[in-house]
């Protein structure tokens, strides 16, 4: 998870969950990859100018960001993330946007980044063309969710997942506001299988009480696996699109 929703106060992650974030996104195999694969798309589609992170959460993408010279700017519509994201000196602005309303200009921004926030809202196609309206003629709207509707479960409710995707749906609301798709594809293949397991093994179990953030510390052997397989899957998406995954994402400029 990069960042939740800041459109429909209904549609948020559970509060207690914020710290976790914070602590884990920091250094865990599974966030680090995530982050990887928006910045090599990143340095693959976009020329560095100014940045708009859409439900910025904590503050690491942004933080990451800024580090590589972008001129950042974030917003979020939750007390928890603004307060944890300054524990990272980054400054994002809380924005209730229950009407879809960015608070900027038309064309300020080259690049406009929504990290698994889709999932989190109410009407997609309004937050979407706000996206579009501030992002500058040329500029790009990245986007990734969570995949494929038959996973959602319990922790999807925690989280303030209203939905799933798949690379159809994402390619349907990105084409009927008139963006024009760049690169729709999955990524986290390598250990979909695995995640489907656990998910169902959760579900059937009632396993409610064990959050999806938390995580038992990995066998040296396992972590390294798991890295390996991370920077493979980096090395395909640089020239193939995968079939399937545990994410979407779908990278769209403005006509």
């Amino acid at each position: 998870m990069f960042g939740i929703s800041i459109l429909n106060m209904k549609g948020v992650m559970r509060q207690d969950l914020y710290q976790e974030l914070f602590e884990v996104e920091n250094n865990h195999w599974w966030h680090e990859h995530k982050r990887a694969v928006v910045h090599q798309m990143i340095d693959r589609y976009a020329d560095k100018g100014k940045v708009l992170d859409i439900g910025a959460g904590t503050g690491k993408m942004l933080a990451e960001l800024k580090e590589k010279g972008w001129k950042i700017t974030g917003v979020d519509g939750e007390k928890e993330a603004i307060e944890w994201s300054k524990k990272r000196g980054i400054k994002i602005q809380r924005c209730n946007l229950r009407h879809g309303k960015l608070p900027f200009k038309a064309n300020s921004f080259d690049l406009v980044l929504a990290l698994d926030v889709l999932e989190h809202l109410t009407n997609t196609q309004a937050a979407l063309t706000e996206a579009k309206r501030v992002v500058k003629p040329g500029g790009l709207i990245i986007a990734t969710t969570p995949a494929y509707q038959w996973l959602y479960g319990y922790w999807d409710k925690m989280l303030g997942h209203r939905r799933r995707y798949t690379s159809k749906t994402m390619k349907t609301l990105f084409r009927t506001i008139g963006l024009k798709i760049k690169y729709l594809g999955y990524f986290s293949t390598p250990w979909f299988l695995p995640a489907v397991l656990v998910r169902k093994t959760k579900s059937i179990l009632r396993m409610t009480s064990v959050s999806d953030f938390q995580t038992t510390p990995l066998p040296v052997f396992s972590l390294s696996l798991l890295k390996t397989l991370s920077i493979m899957e980096r090395r395909l998406l640089r020239n193939f699109k995968l079939p399937f995954g545990l994410s979407v994402i779908c990278i769209a400029r403005k006509k």
